[in-house]
């Protein structure tokens, strides 16, 4: 009798160091099937219902949106079809990380409610593990996520967008303007209509004489073509100069810094040679600041009549920008797949710093938003699981709440990033970074 306070008392420290012990054992991550299985089978069937669910409703919203146009237009049915279905990998995009969000939590509030997220811990399975058939399926949305964003979406909304123009705005592609300016700001491009390809009509070209361009366009010094050219540009400019050498100094001297509008017929950008070829066009010239009195009157005087031409090409040298760039630099940045966007950060080194913070927010961003899929589960399991007996709505409430205040903050910081108030590379990873960081510390903290 007088021993058995003593032996409580070793019982007692032996089961608390057993337990210590037993907390301190590794985790065990083998396959289990059984249990993977029935997670991934009521996971997979949330998720789908989900996703079918937010397709329909966008599919309905861009009918709701832009059937009427095109019924006006008198477009076919079969124009509409393939335009809905040009639409739909961008919305999908916003889809996959919100039905991964809401699927997951719909799916571990079920089992938290029936007890048997608690069952499976019981049996020394964590939280984490529990759901490892829904982080697989994450992974795999967000590799699908990535495809979308890099390789598909650029192609369908340029796609999506020209069969608006074409079918339900014909108006607005007949009459407007493509304008694009170089980055040097040397060269200003007016497209009457920009084609997808390397030939183009109809097209205006702003820049300035220099070197090059002169050299180009005149030809060789002495000739009768030169003159010929130097007569029709310059006039009596030069009536008083005869030497050779001097009269090509001063005609650089006269021209160089002036103002030169092209007018092109046909421009052809050969990608083997990599030049633009200019057929059938004429250019004129403008004076210059300290030839006109008059301040608003400056560079709009003409300094000779359009002079004519039949083929003119300019190298990469002298015009660096394809119609790839152009095209490239006038669509819309969130459009662009991330490659795209560094190509044209890297052959931009003199980008304005407003436009370098608008591309490097997007590059960033673009970066991180597909990893949201992963995000969701990162979230939604520990989220799910606060309260097993609450039910599976307080959780898709709960859900439907993350989500807005994710898109929320994710659109500030990028407005923030975009203006260039705060870094781009902290406004395009942030939001997501944070998220998952929460998310993980939830997890690690349920552990404990």
């Amino acid at each position: 009798m007088n021993n058995t306070p003593l032996d409580e008392t070793r019982i007692n420290m032996e089961h608390a160091s057993s337990y210590r012990e037993l907390k301190k054992m590794p985790r065990r991550w083998f396959p289990l099937w059984t249990l993977d299985g029935y997670v991934l089978k009521e996971f997979m069937i949330k998720y789908v219902i989900l996703l079918t669910v937010f397709v329909i409703l966008f599919v309905l919203s861009d009918v709701y949106q832009d059937l009427g146009a095109f019924l006006e237009a008198g477009a076919s049915w079969r124009m509409i079809a393939t335009y809905l279905l040009y639409r739909l990998p961008g919305n999908i995009r916003f889809i996959l990380p919100i039905s991964m969000l809401l699927g997951c939590m719909w799916t571990m509030a079920t089992f938290g409610k029936n007890l048997e997220v608690t069952a499976m811990r019981a049996s020394g399975v964590s939280l984490f593990r529990c759901g490892g058939a829904i982080f697989a399926v994450g992974i795999v949305v967000t590799m699908v996520n990535v495809y979308f964003n890099e390789l598909l979406i650029p192609k369908t909304s340029v796609e999506a967008e020209r069969l608006f123009d074409l079918g339900a705005d014909k108006r607005r592609s007949a009459k407007s303007l493509l304008t694009y300016k170089s980055d040097d700001g040397e060269r200003r491009w007016l497209f009457q209509l920009f084609i997808t390809g390397n030939k183009h009509e109809n097209v205006i070209l702003k820049t300035r004489w220099d070197a090059d361009i002169i050299r180009l366009i005149l030809g060789t010094p002495g000739s009768a073509e030169y003159e010929q050219k130097v007569a029709a540009i310059l006039g009596e400019r030069l009536k008083d100069v005869t030497n050779s050498s001097e009269r090509a100094a001063k005609v650089h001297q006269l021209l160089a810094g002036r103002k030169l509008d092209f007018e092109i017929k046909e421009a052809y950008y050969d990608a083997d040679r990599e030049e633009w070829v200019f057929k059938k066009g004429s250019f004129v010239s403008y004076d210059r600041i300290e030839e006109t009195r008059f301040l608003a009157s400056r560079g709009t005087m003409l300094l000779h009549a359009d002079l004519k031409f039949e083929n003119l090409r300019f190298p990469k040298s002298v015009i660096p920008e394809s119609p790839r760039d152009i095209r490239n630099a006038v669509q819309e940045k969130d459009n662009l797949s991330t490659p795209v966007i560094w190509e044209i950060m890297r052959k931009n080194p003199n980008m304005p710093p407003r436009a370098r913070c608008i591309y490097e927010t997007v590059f960033f961003y673009r970066i991180a938003f597909p990893w949201s899929c992963f995000l969701a589960v990162f979230l939604g399991i520990p989220l799910a699981t606060k309260n097993e007996r609450t039910g599976s709505m307080l959780a898709i409430i709960s859900a439907i709440g993350l989500i807005v205040v994710y898109i929320v903050v994710a659109e500030i910081f990028l407005m923030l990033g975009k203006s260039g108030a705060l870094n781009p590379v902290l406004c395009g990873l942030a939001p997501t970074i944070a998220f998952i960081a929460a998310g993980a510390w939830k997890i690690a903290s349920d552990r404990n």
